[in-house]
């Protein structure tokens, strides 16, 4: 419709005579003339179209494409190049892309790789071919099998041929038997082609004359047959070893050292007469054997004598008489010796405490104790054994000349206990100390009567049990110096303190206590004294380290004795018995303001410790020279209790400890005393200490 759109006509609408309507008229088609097809453009203007267009395509490749060019080695090598690559003098012309490539040539190994071509720069690409491995034919004058080594690594050959050697200059050794190795420096050229390498070989042996007397030997090298004497053989070159053997005569071994091409010959061999054999067996069997005096071995065995001469043959045997016998033999015999042993026995008498104890010897129940034994003279174990004590044993080799006898002392399984603790040990600054074992009962400080007496001298039941050890001597400056490098016990109006073997002072109660903790943890032992930021703030009594002595421990080991309480050092009366201890005697009267104006120990202030003669326990200075910190915290007790004290170890709180025994300072009664009590916790010029610890 191109003039106006139809309207639709709806029902009960009047018609619109002015609306268009649309009339069909006939079509008729045009008609076609009856000639052939026409050509819109002749032949020859289609190719010339067709060639412009081509050149057209082909200036755009020109303008677009880039060269590839590979430089190879060799430079004969063919290269191809996958894809559209048109081929271009030494080159190629190609599009911007990615490209596949492989480098040939004979007598080497391709070589393929990918190279990008960017729209920027043409791309010029190296590449060098390796050639392949080549073929070396060895030829050998004269000619013997060979192996060939390359570089030093042995390579497969077949008849002189090893394949595959990659190229390049390469050490060729040639090895083959009896003859010296050949060694050359080839050029292996590769590319699949053989070689030929000519070895001229020079032997490797030399002849080696050999003779023995008799004539007729065996000859052989390495277990290989050469012949019988007289003999030249060829031996390859090293050190060598000729057997020469000949039937009823000894072999003989001949070390020959062989130089290449240096021939020799060997003095002769005299061949000995073969050994003969006897046959050793004896009753009892376990005999030792000796011939002229050299030991052998034990019976029963084959023994090797020289043929054609006496031996002289001894037997013997621990609880038997020796046996001797003169035999001789023939080359090559065996001969059967029978030896009969006669035991020998001797008296042992057995005893023991207590009496009445089983005795076994060698493991078997021979009897009781108190009766005499006759034992083979060889050595026997002896077992005495009680019930409720542990075994005694020894070992005795009974005397057919002298009557011996055993006594056994048989131990408590306690006392066979205590019996392997050591009763003096070292400790690892070099202290040594003392075991002591206290099963005692007494009464711990003075009477009120007794003249000197403080108030803090309490009297206290004390029973002391437990086991402990104990320094022999105060702690020396050079052992604490272990511990702390630095220290210096000073001096006092000029007279040092410092020496190496006097004992430390002018340190606290907690110094000492450190100084047991560092000491236990250097033996291994569980430290004693808990502490916080290097304060003592209690202890544990469990533990096995080392420690200060308690004060129950100190005044047994100070005064108890025989059952009784000393009350000095040197016994119980004044004066001060002479060279007693160090005490401020009339040497230092420059230092302090009360001495002993009768006596004299040589001393003004401290004493290398152990200067004076130790008390009946082996303690030294415990009374004199420096006063000693005490493990125990300080109290005064209320007085003498009903009940003892077991193992006391101080009050569980206080603000001191424990000071006991005189010092060089002390001159008057009060301090000579053992019983005399002090009390601090700072450092002081006169108060020193020594280790203890418990046994568990």
């Amino acid at each position: 419709m191109t003039a106006k759109e139809a309207v639709p006509v709806r029902e009960n609408e009047p018609a619109n005579d002015d609306a268009s309507v649309i009339q069909p008229i006939g079509f008729t088609p045009a008609q076609v003339s009856s000639g052939g097809n026409k050509l819109l453009l002749s032949p020859k203007a289609i190719a010339v179209v067709a060639s412009l267009c081509f050149g057209a395509l082909m200036l755009v490749y020109l303008l677009v494409a880039r060269s590839l060019i590979f430089e190879t080695q060799p430079a004969d090598a063919d290269v191809s190049v996958s894809g559209f690559a048109v081929r271009l003098g030494d080159g190629h012309l190609v599009l911007p892309g990615s490209y596949r490539y492989t480098v040939s040539a004979t007598g080497y190994l391709p070589q393929s790789g990918e190279v990008e071509i960017s729209s920027d720069s043409n791309s010029r690409h190296a590449v060098k071919l390796e050639r392949l491995p080549g073929h070396l034919q060895v030829i050998t004058e004269p000619a013997v099998p060979v192996r060939i080594l390359v570089n030093g690594a042995e390579v497969d050959s077949s008849e002189g041929l090893a394949k595959s050697i990659p190229a390049g200059r390469k050490r060729i050794t040639v090895l083959t038997e009896r003859y010296l190795p050949f060694s050359k420096e080839v050029e292996i050229e590769g590319l699949d082609n053989t070689q030929t390498l000519t070895a001229s070989l020079r032997p490797a042996w030399a002849n080696v004359h050999i003779t023995s007397n008799p004539a007729g030997a065996t000859v052989s090298v390495e277990g290989k047959i050469l012949g019988t004497t007289p003999l030249t053989a060829e031996l390859v070159q090293g050190d060598r070893v000729v057997d020469i053997s000949l039937p009823d005569h000894k072999t003989v071994q001949i070390p020959v050292p062989v130089t290449a091409g240096v021939d020799q010959t060997l003095q002769t061999v005299d061949l000995a007469a073969a050994d003969g054999t006897l046959r050793v067996v004896s009753n009892p069997p376990g005999a030792s054997i000796t011939v002229n005096g050299e030991y052998r071995g034990q019976a029963p065995m084959d023994v090797a004598l020289a043929s054609n001469r006496r031996h002289q043959l001894r037997f013997f045997l621990d609880g038997y008489r020796s046996v001797e016998h003169t035999v001789d033999v023939r080359a090559g015999d065996l001969r059967d010796l029978n030896v009969d042993l006669t035991a020998v026995f001797g008296d042992v008498t057995i005893t023991s405490s207590p009496p009445e104890a089983q005795v076994f010897i060698d493991g078997r129940l021979a009897g009781v104790a108190g009766e005499t034994f006759t034992l083979p003279t060889r050595s026997h174990t002896i077992t005495v054994r009680k019930a409720g004590y542990e075994d005694y044993q020894t070992t005795i080799v009974p005397s057919s000349k002298l009557k011996q006898s055993v006594r056994a002392i048989l131990l408590t399984g306690e006392q066979a206990r205590w019996s392997n603790v050591p009763a003096e040990i070292t400790h690892g600054a070099g202290g040594k100390m003392l075991l002591m074992r206290p099963s005692s009962e007494f009464t711990m400080g003075s009477s009120r009567r007794e003249q000197g007496r403080q108030a803090n001298e309490v009297l206290r039941k004390i029973s002391l049990t437990r086991p402990f050890y104990i320094g022999t001597t105060e702690v020396t400056n050079r052992e604490y110096r272990r511990y702390q490098r630095m220290h210096s016990s000073s001096h006092t109006n000029g007279v040092s303190l410092d020496n190496d073997s006097l004992p430390v002072v002018n340190i606290s109660w907690n110094d000492a206590a450190l100084f047991c903790n560092w000491l236990s943890a250097r033996d291994g032992l569980k430290e004693v004294y808990r502490t916080e930021r290097g304060r003592v703030v209690g202890f544990d009594g469990s533990a096995n380290g080392y420690r200060m002595p308690t004060e129950a421990e100190w005044a047994w080991a100070a005064r108890y004795e025989r059952g009784a309480m000393r009350k000095f050092p040197w016994g119980n009366a004044l004066p001060v018995g002479k060279n007693s201890g160090n005490y401020a005697d009339s040497s230092a009267g420059q230092i302090v303001p009360a001495v002993l104006r009768t006596y004299n120990d040589n001393y003004a202030a401290t004493a290398p410790v152990g200067s004076f003669g130790p008390n009946h326990l082996g303690l030294f200075d415990m009374g004199g020279n420096v006063s000693e910190w005490i493990h125990d915290l300080y109290t005064i007790g209320t007085g003498l209790s009903t009940r003892a004290e077991e193992n006391p170890v101080g009050p569980q709180e206080g603000d001191y400890h424990v000071v006991r025994g005189s010092s060089w300072r002390h001159a008057g009664l009060t301090e000579l005393r053992l019983s005399y009590r002090d009390y601090g916790a700072e450092a002081r010029d006169d108060v020193g200490f020594r280790v203890a610890r418990w046994v568990n």
